[in-house]
């Protein structure tokens, strides 16, 4: 539609500070969606075909004519016709690994194309990719819960998010697609089960209803919130800005990491807005629907694709990272973290450094082909094992009694632990973060130079002071707590 991507231009040049006009696009489909929204929810609950339809034939409309996505459009159809077969005719218990080993390298060629282009060209653009992204979550997510609900094959260690979301049977073809098409979260997600998606079809409460127009708009002004944050300000702050030698003429490293940390809020408010778009959209189709409790009252799943609060006021990394792209994370811990490291026989879990890499190794191998994408992953990956071994070894000393009565200087001492966490954190965050946003490995890579390698040479650091020089038992006699016996791992198990 090129009279509508005219009026976008226009309206970018003139109100929006220049904002690439692939962007106010993706925005307008999600600001459509809700339309839709309304109309889709009106569908009785009895007619699943007629919403499934809906869905798919709104997801034509919007990706097809308004933001003229024909190529991506092509692309899914036929990945999702492959996978289908491979899912309904595979029964050996490799199906999983081959749809997601399938999806990954279609999707690795669509990335590989997009990066061509935007070399000959010179610009970086939204184009199906991003679609593509949430589309290998959701084919290879049911994958694994259709070989999970299989009756003849026994999964002694599957978590409750497993056990919740297995499928006993390979849902019919016009589910599937209403499914991998469904067209409020098809662009920007959030990415969701197939058991989800079931609730959201079968809702038909009208309390249940009545709660979706004031939770999804809510969403919709956060994310115009962060709208106009972006709109404001990404100007002004730029990753590309501190890769140039003249940024740091007259500044300090204080000034630049202050720098860093604000140009980091901007970037994010971008994805924000998106995210909580469409999350909106979703909220008001109808998905996140999760029956009743005990006392009849409605209950609603986190569909969240990002926790704001936690990334920009978490006090550790690890929640950072965990409030951030919650839909992948929730994919890459249940369907790749878990699937690679080994669980014991009582069923429960220790942590693995060599399963975190490889998660993030297969995130960044999700994300694209640029080396920054990989110095990114690779540092928060390392990064997020260093800050576990600085939390292990240091929280007792600031941590409150159990009964929490304290002295005055303990909670001080407490209140300081966490501003630390909260700053380094971010800190962390940001400069793991800037590579994401560079792209290249040169500039990437130049960038850190100029901020000294902080963050890998504080990491570095951890690992030798704890690993080689024995810091933990130093602290751990000097707070007066017992040292561990020869050869037991001090690592925490973690809850299955």
């Amino acid at each position: 539609m090129q009279l509508l991507n005219s009026a976008l231009a226009r309206l970018s040049e003139d109100y929006l500070g220049g904002i690439s006009v692939d962007r106010v696009v993706t925005v307008v489909g999600v600001l459509l969606s809700y339309v839709l929204a309304h109309a889709f929810q009106r569908i009785p609950a009895r007619m699943a075909a007629a919403k499934h339809i809906f869905s798919i034939v709104s997801t034509i409309l919007l990706f097809g004519p308004v933001q003229e996505q024909y190529t991506g459009l092509i692309h899914m159809a036929v990945g999702s016709a492959a996978i289908y077969g491979l899912i309904r005719w595979i029964k050996s218990a490799y199906m999983p690994y081959i749809v997601f080993l399938v999806a990954m390298l279609h999707m690795s060629y669509s990335h590989i194309q997009r990066q061509i282009h935007e070399r000959s060209t010179g610009a970086v653009v939204m184009d199906y990719t991003g679609a593509q992204m949430v589309f290998v979550i959701k084919v290879t997510s049911l994958a694994f819960c259709v070989y999970d609900g299989r009756p003849n094959v026994v999964h002694p260690h599957m978590s409750a998010y497993q056990r919740k979301n297995a499928i006993s049977r390979v849902p019919g073809v016009l589910e599937y697609l209403g499914y991998v098409f469904f067209f409020a979260g098809f662009s920007v997600g959030p990415a969701f089960e197939l058991a989800t998606y079931r609730k959201m079809i079968a809702l038909d409460d009208t309390r249940a209803r009545r709660q979706l127009p004031r939770r999804a708009y809510r969403k919709l002004l956060e994310g115009a919130f962060w709208m106009v944050i972006y709109v404001a300000y990404s100007n002004v702050y730029t990753y590309q800005a501190m890769t140039k030698p003249q940024f740091y003429a007259h500044r300090s490293l204080l000034s630049s990491a202050l720098y860093m940390c604000t140009t980091g809020l901007v970037v994010r408010s971008a994805y924000y807005t998106a995210w909580k778009m469409g999350e909106g959209a979703c909220i008001l189709a109808g998905l996140g629907f999760d029956g009743y409790d005990a006392h009849g009252a409605v209950q609603w799943m986190d569909i969240a694709n990002v926790h704001v609060r936690g990334v920009e006021l978490g006090s550790s990394l690890r929640q950072l990272i965990d409030s951030w792209n919650v839909g992948t994370n929730t994919w890459l811990r249940h369907h790749v973290y878990l699937r690679i490291s080994r669980t014991p026989a009582d069923g429960a879990r220790a942590s693995s450094t060599r399963a975190t890499v490889l998660t993030f190794l297969v995130s960044a191998w999700w994300h694209g082909f640029y080396p920054g994408y990989y110095l990114t992953f690779v540092l928060i990956a390392l990064a997020a094992n260093a800050a576990r071994i600085l939390r292990r070894n240091l929280h007792a000393i600031a941590a409150l009694p159990a009964d929490n009565h304290a002295s005055a200087l303990r909670r001080c001492v407490k209140c300081a632990y966490d501003v630390a966490g909260w700053i380094l954190s971010k800190y962390t965050l940001d400069f793991a973060a800037a590579p994401f946003m560079v792209l290249s490995l040169q500039p990437s890579m130049q960038l850190w130079r100029d901020n000294y390698f902080v963050v890998p040479l504080a990491v570095l650091g951890i690992f030798i002071a704890f690993n080689v020089l024995g810091a933990g038992r130093f602290i751990r006699s000097l707070v007066g707590q017992p040292q561990p016996a020869p050869g037991k791992k001090t690592g925490k198990r973690l809850k299955k």
